[in-house]
C-alpha cells in the first residue's frame, strides 16, 4: 500500500511539474494589448448578433459568416476558447496509476 502511495505521489508531482511551465504568464504589455482585443471581439459578436439579418441580402449574410467565423479564429489563438490540454507524458502517467489502482 505505501509503494502504491508513493507511486501516486510521484506521478501527481510529475503533472503539476508538467502543468507549471503552461501557467507561465506573457508580459503584462501583450496581456493588456490581448485583453482589449478580446474586449473589440466581444463588442464586434454582440452587434452582429443584435442585428437585423431579415432584410440582408444574401452576400451581406455570407459576409458576416465569415467575419464571424475569422473573429472565433482569432479568439482561439488567444487562448480565449475553454479547452484543456494535457501533455502526453501526464496522460500516460494518468493512465498507469488507474490500471495500478483499479
Amino acid at each position: 500500500m505505501k509503494k502504491v502511495k508513493l507511486t501516486l505521489t510521484v506521478a501527481l508531482m510529475m503533472v503539476l511539474v508538467s502543468f507549471a511551465g503552461a501557467a507561465e504568464s506573457e508580459s503584462p504589455a501583450i496581456e493588456t494589448k490581448t485583453a482589449e482585443r478580446i474586449e473589440v471581439i466581444r463588442h464586434r459578436v454582440e452587434e452582429i448578433r443584435s442585428m437585423d439579418r431579415s432584410e440582408m441580402s444574401k452576400v451581406e449574410k455570407k459576409e458576416l459568416k465569415k467575419e464571424l467565423r475569422n473573429l472565433k479564429k482569432e479568439a482561439r489563438e488567444m487562448g480565449l476558447d475553454s479547452r484543456i490540454s494535457i501533455s502526453i507524458g501526464a496522460l500516460i502517467i494518468i493512465i498507469l496509476l488507474l490500471i495500478i489502482i483499479l
